[in-house]
């Protein structure tokens, strides 16, 4: 099947179009949402699938009595046609409303929550602000230090034919992890007389809720693992305030996406937790002026003295080599590098080169390891995080690959 026949025809009324859709569904494999999205894009809506298959099953409650009444060669009743078309418009203004009180109610949702958590905020101990001033250097370096697929929450130990453990993890081992993170990259900063860091987070902060059979492996539940991630991160951040000054950057992945009412990947793309633990912090660490947190996107695009770099957490990228291509193309713009996550191991491959600087993708390794997934397709890697010096004028200059314990 060509895409041009997903495409509405140039003498084809929108109805017919819409009918057409969903008469074929079966003929070509698709499902109601992706129809809905084809409707979308050629009306200019963003209307939910329910919405496209209720229409669609109203015409088609009606289709047979119709038909049953009239032959094809005579002309239709019109006042059946206005019934329909009462019946129709009734439905379009249903629809709209029913999204309007539904993009109401989250907001309502949101706002309840971020001002529960802002008062929560209120009552903990301030976070003590390191008292150390930071000297500005000539050297013109700078660093972005990843931490990818932490899953916090998760537990659980993976053995081998022997019993033995081949790999432990929960929460008090991630944050083992993160304060040896801490030690190599403050190891790390003075090497390179660095003044300045980005954090980039390429998301999975926590392991989330998306199948019934995590459960078995959750050490806390999904508030849980927000609260505790995002408070830990502003410990962590604050101490490394100490030596530098932060950019902390963050995407939105999939483990940390609300998926309700048996809702399917992406359908709520903006009922993220990773915004939600962006504004935590945002809030904890209000008093630190050393730490600048950006707001969680999908894909994000920076320039760190003067490479730029493209990341997202990876779960939608088939294939990185065409995605930097495509993206340089979709959005015109120079990317040296595209910093992914979501496979849970290290893949670094250079494509091609614009001026002195090379093009290249960067899959970064995870905070968790081994788990039972990354088994499953036979993808393990050591636990652990990449941190890149970027230097003026060169570009990329060395990546140091931390593997943590």
């Amino acid at each position: 099947m060509t895409s041009y026949d997903f495409k509405r025809k140039s003498n084809e009324e929108f109805e017919d179009y819409h009918v057409r859709l969903f008469e074929d569904m079966p003929i070509h494999e698709l499902d109601s949402d992706e129809v809905a999205e084809l409707l979308n894009k050629e009306y200019g809506v963003n209307y939910s699938e329910s919405k496209w298959r209720k229409d669609y099953a109203q015409y088609a409650k009606w289709k047979d009595y119709i038909l049953s009444k009239h032959n094809d060669d005579t002309e239709l009743d019109k006042l059946t046609i206005k019934k329909l078309e009462l019946q129709k418009e009734r439905n379009k203004l249903s629809s709209e409303k029913n999204e309007l009180n539904k993009w109401i109610r989250e907001q309502a949702r949101t706002e309840n929550i971020y001002e529960k958590i802002e008062n929560a905020i209120t009552k903990l101990s301030p976070i003590q602000v390191p008292n150390v001033e930071i000297k500005e250097n000539n050297n013109k370096r700078t660093a972005i230090i990843d931490i990818a697929d932490s899953h916090f929450g998760s537990e659980g130990k993976i053995l081998g034919f022997n019993n033995e453990v081949l790999a432990e993890y929960n929460v008090e081992i991630f944050k083992r992890r993160m304060w040896e993170l801490l030690e190599h990259t403050i190891s790390i900063i003075e090497k390179e007389k660095l003044t300045h860091v980005t954090v980039l987070n390429l998301s999975d902060s926590i392991d989330g809720l998306l199948h019934m059979n995590q459960l078995q492996f959750q050490q806390l539940g999904v508030a849980d693992q927000v609260m505790q991630f995002a408070e830990f991160t502003s410990e962590w951040l604050n101490a490394l305030s100490e030596y530098v000054t932060i950019d902390y950057r963050s995407v939105l992945g999939n483990h940390s996406e609300n998926r309700y009412l048996n809702s399917s990947r992406g359908e709520f793309a903006q009922e993220n937790m990773e915004r939600l633990i962006v504004w935590y912090l945002k809030t904890r660490l209000c008093k630190n002026k050393r730490i600048k947190v950006y707001d969680a996107k999908s894909i994000i695009y920076f320039d760190v003295l003067g490479t730029k770099i493209l990341a997202t957490h990876g779960q939608d990228e088939k294939n990185l080599e065409s995605s930097i291509k495509d993206y340089m193309m979709i959005y015109n713009v120079n990317v040296h590098l595209f910093k992914t996550g979501h496979l849970h191991h290290l893949n670094n491959k250079v494509i091609g080169m614009n001026g002195l600087q090379n093009i290249e993708h960067m899959q970064s390794p995870s905070m968790c390891g081994i788990n039972e997934y990354s088994l499953k397709l036979k993808k393990t890697a050591n636990a652990g995080s990449l941190i890149t010096i970027f230097e003026e004028g060169y570009g990329k200059l060395c990546t140091y690959d931390i593997r943590l314990k």
